[in-house]
């Protein structure tokens, strides 16, 4: 997908409409996303800044509007994991988009890192929606899941849509600016989660290890 012009094309049409039909379509899309459909989430907040920058919509209510649609995403697919199991995956609707390899990426990170994995996947686009599913299907505490996600969302929502608005008002410059600089962005992102993740597999080596040699020897 051309995500300047998918930026351009939603800038464009969604301006034209009343600010508070705005924050319901951003709401609706970011639902949309969260189910799974291939559209771009982190473009829409980007989108949702610039239109902050235009004073379309307020700042504080662009953030609000994404928080609201991106946890609703989330907890929809985490609520049916957890109620049809990974039987999930087989609903109309659902199934096209969530790939036998996708399933098995999801499933082997939760496997392997736990709960923990709620946070990180709020930050891994092609697998975040899959491993949400699959969270709830393997029976991951509802209140783990809301807090790790939660946590994750205050810390990203609020960035996307500040670069949007940090681009300000002149939507054909800002668009490719802003996009640029959330590729920019992503790779730190990609980098302090690496960071985060090695301190935990680390912390829970040596915590392993402490247990272990706290058993008596026979």
């Amino acid at each position: 997908m051309d995500f300047s012009l998918f930026a351009s094309n939603l800038m464009e049409v969604v301006s034209q409409l009343p600010s508070p039909v705005v924050y319901g379509t951003i709401v609706g899309i970011l639902l949309v996303c969260g189910m799974g459909v291939p559209v771009p989430e982190d473009i829409t907040l980007l989108a949702a800044g610039l239109l902050a920058a235009s004073e379309k919509i307020s700042f504080p209510g662009a953030v609000l509007a994404g928080l609201i649609g991106v946890l609703a995403g989330d907890s929809v697919l985490f609520m049916l994991g957890r109620k049809f199991g990974k039987r999930v995956f087989s609903l109309p609707g659902l199934r096209r988009y969530f790939t036998p390899a996708r399933l098995l990426s999801a499933e082997t990170k939760i496997r392997k890192h736990g709960p923990f994995i709620c946070f990180v996947a709020r930050f891994l686009p092609g697998v975040r929606s899959a491993i949400f599913a699959m969270s709830g299907a393997l029976g991951v505490k509802r209140s783990t899941f809301l807090l790790l996600d939660g946590l994750a969302a205050l810390l990203s929502v609020p960035l996307w849509v500040y670069v949007g608005f940090w681009f300000g008002n002149n939507f054909d410059d800002a668009v490719g600016g802003a996009i640029e600089m959330a590729h920019k962005l992503q790779l730190y992102v990609f980098s302090a989660l690496g960071l985060l993740i090695f301190g935990y597999v680390g912390f829970r080596f040596w915590r392993r290890r402490k247990e272990r040699a706290q058993l008596p020897h026979v």
